[in-house]
């Protein structure tokens, strides 16, 4: 089979394997289907559309809300609390938030497609659910120590014993604490306004602080894999690790 440039795509004259075709790519095949196979070509196209959908989704609603605050517009009710399945997002990051939940499986469908037809095993695909599953855990740690922090913050402070004085005097109380208000005994830490957080909001909180570093840290090292790895597996399973699609399978073959 001979290929030349240009016969594939006029506009990307680089595409020199008929597997790669943009046009023959099935998008909801590609995202939704993982026990079909993928070439290079559509695999990367997939993977940079959820790539840079994440990054917009959270870029563009912080900078726009960054910039209407600096402007003097009240943007409170942008940060208002919204319950999404356990965890609990600011308002302008549901979009972002439920992009994330749906890309997690549609990544994991493409790259079992990927290794799939690139023959390599696709159990390894799971290597993209791991910064989900380790976020997950580190989030019902951090939940379970805010639930903790909470109780501790309310329990009620331990009750001095009232010493009986020997010859049948009563211990006097200190007139002073009688007369400080039931509110100032109970006030809350200095420096807190309003009512005490709640234990589902503590707990949220702490669980929020503690798994999305983890979540983070673990997709960095899933997009590293995913770049310098899957995105690199020669169509068919033949040929060296590299990118583009500059060859023709003929061309692989010989050795070129």
């Amino acid at each position: 089979m001979e290929t030349t440039s240009g016969e594939i795509d006029s506009h990307r004259p680089w595409i020199r394997d008929a597997r790669d075709d943009p046009g023959a790519m099935n998008w909801l095949a590609t995202l939704f289907n993982p026990f079909g196979e993928s070439s290079k070509l559509h695999f990367s196209r997939a993977w940079t559309f959820m790539f840079m959908g994440r990054v917009l989704l959270y870029i563009i609603p912080s900078f726009t809300a960054a910039i209407l605050g600096i402007a003097g517009v009240k943007t409170g009710f942008l940060n208002t609390p919204v319950d999404i399945a356990m965890f609990t997002v600011p308002a302008l990051l549901v979009p972002f938030a439920v992009f994330t939940f749906v890309t997690d499986f549609t990544s994991f469908s493409a790259h079992m497609r990927r290794l799939a037809e690139a023959g390599r095993p696709t159990w390894l695909a799971v290597i993209v659910l791991v910064p989900t599953i380790l976020g997950m855990a580190a989030y019902f740690a951090g939940t379970g120590i805010g639930a903790a922090q909470h109780a501790e913050m309310m329990k009620p402070p331990a009750a001095k014993t009232e010493t009986v004085a020997m010859d049948g005097e009563g211990a006097a109380k200190p007139a002073d604490a009688e007369a400080k208000p039931k509110a100032q005994q109970r006030r809350g830490p200095p420096g807190r306004k309003g009512p005490p957080p709640s234990e589902r909001q503590m707990a949220v909180s702490t669980g929020m602080s503690m798994g999305l570093p983890v979540w983070a840290l673990a997709s960095f090292g899933a997009m590293l894999w995913t770049l310098l790895y899957a995105a690199r597996l020669p169509n068919g399973g033949q040929g060296r690790l590299r990118t583009g699609s500059h060859l023709t399978p003929d061309e692989i073959e010989s050795g070129a």
